[in-house]
């Protein structure tokens, strides 16, 4: 006798799956999912990465009722998810392009000195293939190539952690004292630069922590009230050294150094970037994720902007401070474009997905149907999300930098 195909309810029920979002700062916290924001096309390879994570999870029974389908679906939307662009932080972002503004935070005004330093991430994981490079190669090269450009009158230096030892336990205590100012401060030169680089390589554990406490006590005498004290921090994990890096953050900041901590996620993970985020929030700085070699230099090339503007200040060539930020624009655009960019590219990841599971035979070409209604519901919901994101920030753009801090602390507090 034939016996009736076992429900997935219940084995779906235990896995204690996330709840499909529904108000904006659902889609903004979503995160990668667990394919870490890669998605399922017509490789063989995509496709088996997500058959391993849908894991033995029954067929759904040809009479599948309403509340089977929507978990089948939450069980797919947890693997396949994608990132979504945080509107906070566009305004960070535009806030960082006021700098030198008068109206602005005293830490953004331009100082007699500029000092910029870079805190690098050395550790094993930033040997992981990017492209058909590793991500330390591409670090290094965006670094090189964007402290190049620094006015000579500006003081850079280079800090890396973590870049001895291994991923092992037995190197861990080694390997989280690693940190150490490869470039010392002070005028760019190529070949001392290039050497210093050439000094390390990615190897084992991650004291964000540590790194952060290490240059605040090198930039000590470099009071705020004289220096514009800018700090990156790039890194593509979590710490791993038991460290705080959040606590040091927020007391670097409160200094009279007055550092302005920009922080720069590289390929970063739903949980690092939950850390990350933490950070530059405690610092006051921005935060910003990115994906490869061209993001990382985007972000840096907005900081080149600031300091031909510090330059042309430092000499008496800028008269007229109150200028719009040029980025404001361009980075409103460039949110919406990712944020409809990203949720296409999780809807269609998800409809493959689903075309797999059809092909497996785990669900019929009736139930395929219902559950990309589903789908596109959701991406329904994003694009409605990311459209009124959109026109927040114009209007914002439009009142200008009065009320910005408030409004970025506010778009925070929506998060939590």
């Amino acid at each position: 006798m034939a016996t009736e195909p076992e429900s997935p309810l219940a084995e779906l029920e235990e896995m204690n799956l996330p709840m499909l979002p529904t108000e904006p700062q659902d889609f903004v916290q979503q995160g990668a999912g667990l394919l870490n924001n890669e998605t399922i096309g017509r490789s063989e390879e995509s496709q088996a990465a997500f058959l391993d994570l849908f894991g033995d999870i029954p067929a759904l029974p040809e009479n599948a009722a309403e509340e089977e389908l929507e978990l089948y679906y939450r069980h797919i939307y947890n693997i396949t998810h994608i990132s979504l662009p945080d509107p906070s932080g566009v305004l960070d972002a535009a806030r960082f392009d006021m700098e030198g503004m008068p109206e602005a935070d005293r830490r953004y005004e331009f100082k007699e000195n500029y000092n910029l330093e870079i805190i690098l991430d050395a550790s094993g994981s930033m040997g992981a293939d990017a492209g058909g490079e590793t991500r330390m190669n591409q670090a290094k090269r965006e670094i090189q190539n964007f402290l190049a450009s620094a006015p000579e009158e500006s003081n850079v230096s280079l800090r890396v952690y973590g870049h001895k030892g291994t991923g092992d336990s037995a190197d861990k205590e080694m390997s989280c004292a690693a940190i150490e100012e490869v470039y010392e401060r002070g005028p760019y030169d190529e070949a001392a630069f290039q050497q210093a680089m050439d000094q390390f390589e990615p190897a084992g554990w991650t004291p964000i922590a540590g790194a952060l406490e290490s240059a605040a006590e090198s930039f000590e005498g470099l009071d705020g009230e004289t220096n514009t004290n800018l700090i990156y921090l790039v890194s593509d994990g979590i710490e791993t050294c038991d460290g705080d890096p959040v606590s040091a953050a927020k007391s670097f900041a409160g200094s009279n150094i007055s550092p302005i901590i920009n922080v720069i996620g590289f390929n970063a993970d739903s949980e690092a970037q939950q850390q990350l985020k933490e950070v530059a929030k405690e610092a006051n700085g921005t935060y910003t994720n990115v994906q490869n070699a061209e993001g990382l230099r985007n972000e840096f090339e907005r900081t080149e902007d600031i300091l031909q503007k510090w330059q042309q200040w430092s000499v008496g060539a800028l008269n007229n401070r109150n200028w719009t930020s040029v980025h404001a624009t361009v980075d409103i655009n460039n949110f919406s474009l990712a944020w409809n960019n990203n949720a296409r590219a999780q809807v269609n990841s998800e409809y493959n997905a689903m075309n797999v599971l059809l092909e497996e035979e785990k669900i019929t070409y009736d139930q395929l149907g219902l559950l990309k209604e589903l789908a596109t519901a959701n991406y329904d919901r994003a694009l409605k999300v990311g459209s009124a994101f959109y026109e927040e920030l114009q209007q914002i753009k439009e009142e200008g930098i009065e009320g910005m801090d408030q409004l970025i602390e506010d778009a925070r507090l929506d998060g939590e």
